[in-house]
C-alpha cells in the first residue's frame, strides 16, 4: 500500500510539472514578454551617415567575396536612440528576402485582427520565432499573397519591396536593406506597446534551430555574443541564388541598433561557408559600432 501511495504522489506531482509548464509557455506566448525593452522614437526616417564607416564595410565586403561563387550584399544599421545611420551599404538595392517578409505578414495579420491569442497566437509565435512555413503559407493564402506586401507597402513607406512574381513564392518577395530596417522602426517606433511586445518577444526567443533543421543563429546572435537581440532571419533560394540575411534589433553597451545585412550567392555554394561569411561579415560591422561610440 506504501509503495502505492508513494507511486501516487510521484504521478501527481510530475502532473503538476507539466501542467506548471504547459501554462508558462501559454503565457510565455500570449504575453508582451513583460516590458517594452524594445521602445524606441525613430519613427521619422534617420539621418544620414557621417561617412566615417568605409574600412568597416570594407571588412564586411571581404568576408563575401572570399567566398567566391557571385556574392552580393547589402547594409544598413541604425541607431534606434539618435536616430541616425551608422553603417550603409548598397541599402536600398532589393534582394529576395526569403523568410524576412515573414515580418509583413505578421504585420499586416495585427493590423487587420489585432494581435493574435490561443492557437492563432501560438501559430504566428512559431512563424516568428522558429521561422515555421507553414504558418507563413496558410496566412499568406488566407489574406490575399501579394496584396499583404502592397498593404505593408503603403503602410509602412517602403520603397524598394515589391511582391513576388509567382505569386505563391512569399519568400521571392523583394526587399531592400533600407525597407527592412524601416520595418524594425516601424515595430519600435509607431505599433502598441501590445503589438510590439508580441512581435518582438517571438524574436527574442528565435531558437537555434528553426523548424526545418536550419541553424538559424548566424550573423547576428552569433556575431553579437552577450547583446540582447530580437532577429528574423532568412535562407533559401530564388532565382537560382542562395539566399541568407541576418536582420533584427541588437541592444549592447554602447546603444539600441537596427541591423539588416543581406546577401545572396550563386546556387553553387555551400551553407556553412555562406553562414560563416554572414557572422563574419556582422562581426566586423560590430566592432564598428563600438569604435562610433568611443
Amino acid at each position: 500500500m506504501l509503495e502505492r501511495l508513494n507511486n501516487v504522489k510521484v504521478l501527481a506531482g510530475i502532473a503538476v510539472v507539466i501542467v506548471i509548464g504547459g501554462l508558462l509557455i501559454a503565457i510565455a506566448v500570449n504575453s508582451d514578454s513583460g516590458s517594452d525593452s524594445w521602445h524606441a522614437q525613430c519613427g521619422s526616417p534617420p539621418a544620414e551617415p557621417a561617412g566615417k564607416q568605409a574600412s568597416v564595410v570594407a571588412e564586411a565586403r571581404k568576408a563575401l567575396l572570399s567566398t567566391g561563387n557571385e556574392p552580393q550584399l547589402g547594409i544598413e544599421i541604425v541607431d534606434l536612440g539618435a536616430c541616425v545611420v551608422e553603417t550603409r551599404w548598397k541599402a536600398d538595392q532589393p534582394q529576395p528576402a526569403a523568410s524576412v517578409v515573414k515580418l509583413l505578414i505578421a504585420l499586416d495579420l495585427i493590423d487587420r485582427s489585432g494581435v493574435p491569442s490561443g492557437d492563432e497566437a501560438t501559430a504566428v509565435h512559431s512563424m516568428l520565432a522558429a521561422s515555421d512555413d507553414r504558418v507563413a503559407s496558410r496566412l499568406w493564402q488566407e489574406n490575399g499573397g501579394p496584396d499583404i506586401i502592397r498593404r505593408q507597402v503603403r503602410e509602412l513607406g517602403l520603397t524598394h519591396t515589391t511582391p513576388p512574381a509567382d505569386p505563391g513564392k512569399w519568400g521571392s518577395t523583394r526587399m531592400s536593406p533600407t525597407d527592412v530596417v524601416t520595418i524594425y522602426r516601424y515595430i519600435t517606433a509607431r505599433l502598441s506597446e501590445e503589438e510590439r511586445g508580441f512581435v518582438t518577444g517571438a524574436m527574442e526567443n528565435a531558437p537555434r534551430t528553426a523548424v526545418d533543421g536550419f541553424d538559424q543563429h548566424f550573423g547576428i546572435p552569433r556575431g553579437f555574443p552577450g547583446a540582447a537581440w530580437a532577429v528574423k532571419q532568412g535562407w533559401g533560394s530564388s532565382d537560382s541564388r542562395r539566399v541568407l540575411n541576418t536582420t533584427g534589433l541588437v541592444r549592447t553597451a554602447a546603444g539600441t541598433y537596427a541591423v539588416a545585412v543581406m546577401a545572396s550567392w550563386s546556387d553553387t555554394i555551400d551553407w556553412p561557408a555562406a553562414t560563416t561569411a554572414v557572422t563574419t561579415a556582422v562581426g566586423a560591422l560590430k566592432g564598428s559600432l563600438k569604435a562610433g561610440k568611443a
